[in-house]
């Protein structure tokens, strides 16, 4: 027994549906061989070139290399409870007497690297105040050195 269909509809059959179909791309295929008939190809267009816009890339020369040095700033602590400061061998006995020697180094090489190196004693007080300073004296490249296990670090003079 068949199912009577609702309010008229009517089956529909593949062949209708594919029908439909090419009549679509059949359409599409015409609009687009009528849109390019009335085109001028590119390669009738006449062109103009600049004959001297040609140019080569120049390399430029690196700057010359600075020599740069480096300083060491040693942080000692003496018997007597003080630090004491030594930058590649000048002795400084106060953090009063080492803010001049910094402010004048950071001016005149800011951009060296400035490696300090922190005996065992030293107070992080010390530490934080020799760095805060170095910093707001220009030196750009702050380092800390490090030990081996019981060796000392020592500088290349």
């Amino acid at each position: 027994m068949r199912l009577p269909s609702l309010h008229g509809r009517r089956e529909v059959r593949a062949d209708q549906a594919m029908t439909s179909m090419i009549d679509v791309v059949f359409l599409l295929l015409i609009f687009f061989v009528c849109a390019s008939i009335g085109r001028i190809p590119e390669k009738l267009l006449p062109t103009e070139l600049a004959a001297g816009a040609v140019s080569a890339p120049v390399e430029a020369e690196p700057p010359p290399e600075i020599p740069r040095q480096e300083y060491w700033l040693r942080l000692v602590r003496t018997e007597a409870g003080r630090t004491e400061f030594e930058i590649n061998g000048s002795r400084y006995g106060s953090f009063v007497a080492l803010r001049p020697v910094l402010a004048q180094l950071g001016e005149l090489a800011g951009s060296d690297p400035l490696i300090l190196d922190i005996g065992p004693q030293v107070p992080a007080e010390d530490l934080i105040r020799t760095y805060d300073t170095s910093l707001a004296a220009g030196f750009t490249a702050i380092h800390f050195a490090t030990q081996a296990p019981g060796k000392r670090l020592k500088s290349p003079e």
